[in-house]
């Protein structure tokens, strides 16, 4: 695995800023484009029309700027506090969960979706998704999660479950649905929830 390697090279802390980093390259930025872009079209208080322009905008606002870089000052600042009370081994685990979870998340959101997005968006082929394949990617997560992350990383995976429910009924309420904006922007709203919560019971000493 790539961390395992390189934290044999670098100290973990480094290392894990090095994969943070990678994740957005490799995945070519696509949900880091959404954060910014709902940051942007959210704190804009403006109408919702408006709002939905600012979406499809491809320049970048001042408050999708600040998205960006509070997301980054999160996910790279915990790594210091995970390297002083996990291994290198249990680090790793947490990189694959990290990595993971954007992608489980997700599918919380698809439960009955209603998509509010222009048409031939690329969240529209995410319509119809069954509730058995919603529960065998959750049910499959909570495995991996307790087996590399053990009770932390299990209660930091419920946050992300109940922030879920406010963040959806959020933009259900605002745009009648949700977008492919809306819904790229959650992975990474997932991703620092989960670190966040599971950093502060390691730091409890909950590892």
């Amino acid at each position: 695995m790539a961390f395992g390697g390189l934290s044999y090279l670098f100290p973990s802390a480094f290392s894990w800023m090095l994969i943070i980093i990678a994740d957005g390259v490799i995945t070519g930025g696509f949900h880091l484009d959404a954060w910014a872009d709902t940051a942007d079209a959210i704190f804009s208080s403006r109408t919702v029309d408006r709002m939905r322009e600012i979406m499809k905008d491809s320049r970048l606002g001042t408050m999708g700027v600040l998205a960006l870089v509070y997301y980054y000052a999160i996910a790279i600042g915990v790594g210091p506090l995970l390297e002083k009370h996990l291994d290198r081994l249990t680090m790793a685990g947490v990189v694959i969960v990290f990595v993971m979870m954007s992608k489980i998340a997700i599918s919380l959101l698809l439960f009955h979706m209603h998509y509010a997005g222009s048409t031939g968006g690329l969240a529209e082929m995410w319509q119809g998704v069954k509730v058995w394949q919603i529960i065998v990617a959750q049910v499959f997560a909570i495995v991996v999660i307790v087996l590399l992350t053990h009770l932390a990383g299990l209660i930091a995976y419920f946050a992300v479950c109940l922030v879920a429910i406010p963040y959806r009924h959020k933009f259900v309420k605002l745009f009648g649905g949700l977008t492919g904006d809306t819904l790229g922007a959650f992975t990474c709203f997932t991703q620092l929830t989960f670190l966040l919560v599971y950093t502060g019971l390691v730091v409890l000493g909950w590892s």
